[in-house]
């Protein structure tokens, strides 16, 4: 199958020149290198037992690569007796050399019939050689194939060390900050470089709760990098100060202050004995005084991620809010919520069996839609199960809201049930509904209001197309529903 790379990338056109004339060109490059034509090159590729002798034009290897030209312009490599030029390369193995001179040949890259591996170690010897083009085409090829999704772990080893390879890195630490287990779960997070463990500790939007994330990291710290037990009554003066200073270039990368208090006590508070004391007294007394904040000028609470297309990790902290009837923004606070995704619009349907199917009997929700061509979200929260049974269900704890623009959260809006008796309606034809009358009901692609039945007017439309709707599972965590 043709490569990803235009055929014609690498082609200069002249005057009245047509692709099919470039391609005619590759073509008789490219049997020119299968054929070792007119060859004055012996490259020895490989180690033992997979040396192998290639062989290759200097002409074409001094036009199309740096290295090359550097090398014969300065009589870098030694000459056999028919004159032949000969380059020994042991770390590059022999099938990624032979990728590497067909692409010096002819400017394609067959990557189809070969793994990821081999195509990695291949970025690596472009860089080496100086193929700055190549380490482009590389990089975009993995980037748009989703099996780099899978093993991003490994594939951020290969190139962390390479700053050409800077969009590959960033790529692995995006998909690894978006699923953190990927590498915290991996066979081969005990034995990752400390640079590596240090990117992923300064990432602001790493998806994991810091309880976990500092679990994580004593485990790899105390066991894989200084290799000692975490029972400190083991441990020697030398261990103690080795884990000190160790631990002292990670404890600002560690958001101490957005581990909850127990977490603290249990998990953290243990090592005391390594934590600055500065450090140490102002958790303690942000944890022990009302309303206190942090003192100490550490990096903010991470940005979470939440399985929504609609709004961000800021929107699911006012809902937080809501919930509790706190005024509290949960900056620097754990989470005391998991919002878990039911149902997308999209993805799922708009129809009402559609909502019932995955939403019924699972406990408290949070739905919200989108209207069309805008930026405004509404929605309501139902502490309760939802059901069909044609019924209004009786709560306190129900509660309407309407965001005019998710960019800007100081204009959002809710309004909390007044009439409890109604609060939430159950019908099969009907999806998520509120108050009697009804205040809020979706049906379809299309919700409608009728404002100040069972909850007070927060200025919905009376009805309104949605161009995408969401249902989340509201979890208080701790619970085992």
């Amino acid at each position: 199958m043709t490569s990803p790379i235009s055929k014609f990338s690498n082609c200069l056109f002249y005057r009245n020149m047509t692709p099919q004339h470039c391609s005619e060109v590759i073509e008789d490059f490219e049997n020119a290198f299968e054929n070792e034509k007119y060859c004055d090159v012996i490259i020895i590729a490989g180690e033992d037992p997979d040396i192998k002798e290639l062989r290759a034009n200097s002409f074409v290897l001094r036009v199309r690569c740096s290295y090359f030209e550097r090398a014969f312009s300065n009589d870098w490599e030694e000459k056999n007796d028919d004159g032949n030029y000969v380059f020994k390369k042991p770390n590059i193995a022999s099938e990624v050399f032979q990728l590497i001179l067909r692409y010096l040949y002819t400017g394609l890259i067959d990557y189809e019939n070969h793994n990821k591996e081999v195509i990695l170690q291949c970025l690596i010897a472009a860089d080496e050689l100086g193929l700055n083009k190549l380490i482009e085409h590389i990089q975009i090829y993995l980037i748009d194939n989703e099996y780099l999704r899978k093993d991003p772990v490994s594939t951020l080893q290969v190139t962390y060390k390479h700053e050409p390879f800077e969009d590959l890195k960033n790529y692995c630490l995006d998909i690894i900050s978006e699923e953190p287990r990927i590498l915290f779960s991996s066979e081969k997070f005990p034995s990752l470089e400390k640079p590596i463990i240090t990117m992923i500790l300064q990432r602001d939007d790493l998806n994991m709760e810091e309880i976990d994330i500092w679990d994580s990291f004593i485990r790899w710290l105390f066991v894989h990098y200084l290799k000692i037990s975490k029972d400190d009554s083991s441990w020697s003066s030398e261990d103690l100060s080795n884990v000190k200073l160790a631990l002292k270039e990670f404890i600002p990368l560690i958001r101490f202050y957005d581990i909850s208090r127990e977490d603290f006590y249990l998990k953290v508070y243990p090592y005391k004995d390594l934590l600055p004391q500065d450090l140490l007294s102002d958790i303690l007394r942000y944890h022990m005084v009302p309303n206190s904040t942090p003192m100490l000028n550490f990096k903010s609470t991470r940005i979470r991620k939440v399985d929504s297309v609609l709004v961000n990790f800021n929107v699911f902290k006012l809902f937080m809010k809501w919930i509790e009837k706190k005024d509290n923004n949960y900056n620097g606070k754990i989470a005391p919520f998991q919002f878990i995704l039911l149902l997308r619009g999209t993805r799922d349907g708009f129809d009402a069996s559609k909502f019932h199917q995955l939403c019924d009997s699972k406990g408290a929700t949070i739905s919200f839609a989108k209207i069309q061509n805008s930026k405004q979200i509404i929605g309501g929260y139902n502490p309760l199960h939802w059901q069909q049974n044609s019924t209004y269900a009786s709560t306190n704890d129900s509660f309407l809201f309407n965001i005019p623009n998710t960019d800007t959260l100081g204009s959002a809006k809710i309004s909390r049930c007044s009439n409890p008796s109604n609060a939430v309606y159950y019908h099969p034809s009907y999806g998520p509904t509120f108050g009697n009358g009804h205040d809020l009901r979706a049906q379809g692609n299309v919700w409608y209001t009728s404002n100040g039945n069972a909850y007070p007017n927060i200025n919905l439309s009376n009805n309104f197309t949605i161009d995408e709707y969401e249902v989340f599972k509201v979890v208080k965590k701790g619970n085992k529903s």
